[in-house]
């Protein structure tokens, strides 16, 4: 594998790049722990950094694993129902689904389901089905198909009530979006 530059670990660490989860880890020696590059914990400061190639290597420098991005447990961090939910979501992404429907799918606790979509999504499970639907939205009126067939193949039942979701997820009506798409 290409040796990456400092420059460019710096720069995957101050924008929580994701996609160098595992290429590098970020040691805070003034702290005493390894993060991954997309850890959302506070910047450190660069002189009490050191970049390690290796989880191995930052243990080996006394570093413990970070509790926020669990380094130590990267890369299956998510349990594998997460990963069946949301691709389920993505798959049903016409469906306005309920709590519910997703817990009895995963077989777990919605509380549960609630805490991993926001440490490891962002959001509730509810705001990242309805950004699926939005975003298969956003295909359809790309594609040509007029507002209010949109908003109903999105599982949207009032015209304004998918404008309203449409101009809060992506800051524009959806009028607006397909006359520039």
């Amino acid at each position: 594998m290409k040796q990456l530059s400092y420059d460019t670990m710096v720069r995957a660490m101050r924008t929580n790049d994701r996609s160098f989860d595992g290429r590098f880890y970020v040691g805070v020696h003034s702290t005493g722990i390894y993060c991954l590059p997309s850890c959302p914990a506070r910047l450190p400061l660069l002189k009490n950094v050191v970049f390690y190639p290796t989880r191995e290597e930052a243990l080996a420098a006394g570093l413990r694993g970070c509790k926020r991005c669990r380094s130590d447990r990267f890369p299956d961090t998510l349990p594998s129902w997460v990963r069946e939910i949301v691709s389920f979501m993505r798959d049903n992404r016409t469906e306005r689904l309920t709590e519910g429907m997703l817990a009895e799918i995963a077989g777990v606790d919605i509380t549960t389901i609630r805490r991993h979509f926001r440490n490891h999504l962002g959001m509730t499970p509810l705001a990242f089905n309805r950004r699926q639907r939005l975003l298969y939205a956003k295909e359809l009126l790309a594609s040509g198909t007029d507002y209010l067939t949109a908003a109903y193949e999105c599982g949207y039942e009032s015209p304004s009530g998918f404008r309203d979701a449409f101009r809060r997820e992506f800051g524009h009506t959806p009028g607006r979006y397909a006359s520039h798409a």
